[in-house]
């Protein structure tokens, strides 16, 4: 059974991802003229931090390509989830507070398998290719030696990251089960504002503000924290905490969103007027 779930989860991914290349060949001067303007726009949104690095030869500690390095991982960061997931499944308190999540009662597919729509590995992936190459620019001018295991460090912290935003989605996505119409969009702010965050380097920042970025509001986790560990700018001890705060926060998300599925399924969402438009 749980094979057949795994099989039919990548078959939904493979059906997407054709759409979206179809999308992407029915017009290539539209699409290429989208896929341009998306680079242009991750471009120079981390510009303005990385020149005033350049101009002040780095920032609380940090140089040049050491903040060019962070920004390049955010985007690598945000790019993929959004490429994969940034239709519905990274906002789920969209599905709920639109009162879609009843639909998917009664399709016969799991929850996490329907939360596969709105990939966009072709036409979405700007982001996500433009910190790849910023982040190849970055550590071809870092002075400092990464050992022959750093890449598969890299892609670790990558991902714990891409978890740590996704659990933090989900945690706040459960209050839309018992205020749909309120926290509709609660996973969108929460989400906008840690990636509007994260472009900040803490370095040199107080303890008082970089410490709830760190824990309450975990902008921190999702570039500064990361890069200071693969520059080995942090003990051996503190590897650790991404990963343990990324399990942390999973289980918390994992926890109230089914005690807010189950208060869901007793109350229901009363969002439909009877001619069928949402309130």
């Amino acid at each position: 059974m749980v094979g057949k779930k795994i099989k039919r989860y990548f078959e939904l991914l493979g059906i997407y991802a054709r759409m979206d290349l179809y999308s992407l060949v029915r017009d290539w001067k539209f699409m290429l003229i989208v896929i341009a303007a998306d680079l242009i726009s991750n471009l120079s949104s981390v510009s303005g931090i990385f020149l005033l690095a350049w101009k002040f030869g780095g920032i609380g500690g940090m140089d040049r390509f050491e903040v060019l390095f962070m920004l390049a991982y955010g985007n690598i960061v945000m790019g993929f989830l959004n490429m994969m997931g940034g239709c519905n499944a990274l906002f789920p308190s969209r599905i709920i507070g639109r009162g879609q999540w009843e639909h998917m009662f009664i399709m016969p597919l799991p929850y996490a398998v329907q939360l596969t729509i709105g990939i966009f590995p072709f036409t979405g992936s700007g982001s996500f290719l433009s910190g790849i190459a910023v982040l190849c620019a970055a550590v071809h001018h870092i002075e400092t030696a990464l050992p022959w295991w750093w890449p598969g460090a890299l892609i670790f912290h990558l991902c714990v990251s891409m978890v740590i935003v996704t659990a933090f989605s989900y945690l706040f996505a459960s209050l839309a089960f018992y205020a749909p119409v309120q926290c509709e969009e609660i996973s969108s702010a929460v989400i906008y504002g840690m990636e509007r965050t994260m472009t900040f380097p803490l370095s040199g920042m107080p303890l008082y503000i970089r410490y709830p970025l760190l824990t309450i509001f975990p902008a921190g986790l999702m570039a500064w924290y990361p890069t200071m560990l693969l520059l080995g700018k942090r003990t051996a001890f503190e590897n650790g905490y991404p990963a343990v705060f990324a399990l942390l926060v999973s289980l918390g998300a994992a926890y109230f969103f089914k005690k807010g599925f189950q208060y869901y399924v007793q109350k229901g969402i009363n969002r439909y007027v009877s001619g069928g438009h949402r309130s």
